[in-house]
This record gives C-alpha cells, sequence and structure tokens, in this order.
C-alpha cells in the first residue's frame, strides 16, 4: 500500500490547522457585531483539533478539555448576571470604546465576553466527544488479533 496519502496528509495539514485556527479567530472576533461568532469560532476551532488529531495522532491543546465547559459556562452566566447586579435586564450587552497607545481607538462591547463563554463550552463539548471517540476506536484496535484483524 502505498504511503503517498498519507504523506501528502501530514504535510498539509498543519497549514490547513493553521488556517482554519485564523478563522476561528476572525470569527470570535467579529461575534459580538454579527451573530454566531462565539459558537462558529468553537466548531471551527474543534475541526483544526480533529485535523491535528488525525494527522499527527495527538491533541492540539495540552490542557483537559473537558474542564472548557464549565469554565465556559460560568463566564457566560456571570455576563449574563452582571448586569442585573447593576438594574439592567439578563444579558444586557454594554459597549464603548477605548483609546490605546500605537492602538488608536478601539471598540469594546461586553458580549464579547458573552461569546468567549459559548466558544469554550463548544470547543470542550467538540474535543471531548473527540477524545472519548478516539480512545473507543483506539481500545477496539488494541482488542483485535493482529493476525485476523479480530476482535478476541
Amino acid at each position: 500500500m502505498s504511503r503517498f496519502p498519507d504523506v501528502v496528509f501530514r504535510t498539509l495539514a498543519l497549514p490547513v490547522v493553521f488556517v482554519l485556527m485564523v478563522f476561528g479567530f476572525h470569527f470570535f472576533l467579529r461575534g459580538h457585531n454579527a451573530p454566531g461568532g462565539g459558537f462558529v469560532a468553537g466548531l471551527i476551532v474543534a475541526v483544526a483539533a480533529l485535523l491535528a488529531r488525525m494527522s499527527r495522532d495527538r491533541r492540539l491543546l495540552t490542557l483537559p478539555v473537558e474542564s472548557l465547559i464549565p469554565i465556559g459556562l460560568l463566564l457566560a452566566a456571570c455576563t449574563g448576571v452582571a448586569p442585573m447586579l447593576f438594574g439592567h435586564n439578563f444579558l444586557k450587552s454594554g459597549f464603548g470604546y477605548l483609546t490605546l497607545p500605537f492602538a488608536g481607538e478601539i471598540e469594546w462591547a461586553s458580549a464579547v465576553l458573552f461569546d468567549a463563554g459559548v466558544f469554550l463550552v463548544v470547543v470542550g463539548t467538540t474535543l471531548t466527544i473527540i477524545d472519548l471517540l478516539a480512545e473507543d476506536v483506539a481500545s477496539l484496535h488494541s482488542h483485535e488479533d493482529p493476525q485476523t484483524g479480530e476482535g478476541s
């Protein structure tokens, strides 16, 4: 069997993962001005992680991805509850402008914190599912007879 497709896949995977990460970052940043930023960015980053895992048989992130889920939920919940402490409605968004040296005036929005929470939940959930499926496949292969390819 030819190793050419495997070599091509492994060679092209790294640049594709990089491009997907850049697109994920872009979609995350546009999220507070357009709908779906945190969710779509999370899915794009999860696809990049899946591609990295398939091509190199290792995880994209070194931290335990299941820990991203409660962190994201807490961040999103705090973003929703915080305006209520100041007499506003749940999930009331605030925005304004900030002047930074060398960057000039930039817009900030509290909705980006909610998007960050959604992003963390989506990435954590998707990568946890991918890791669990990969472990199941690995355990199936470890129980196979190398001669016949059948399970024991």
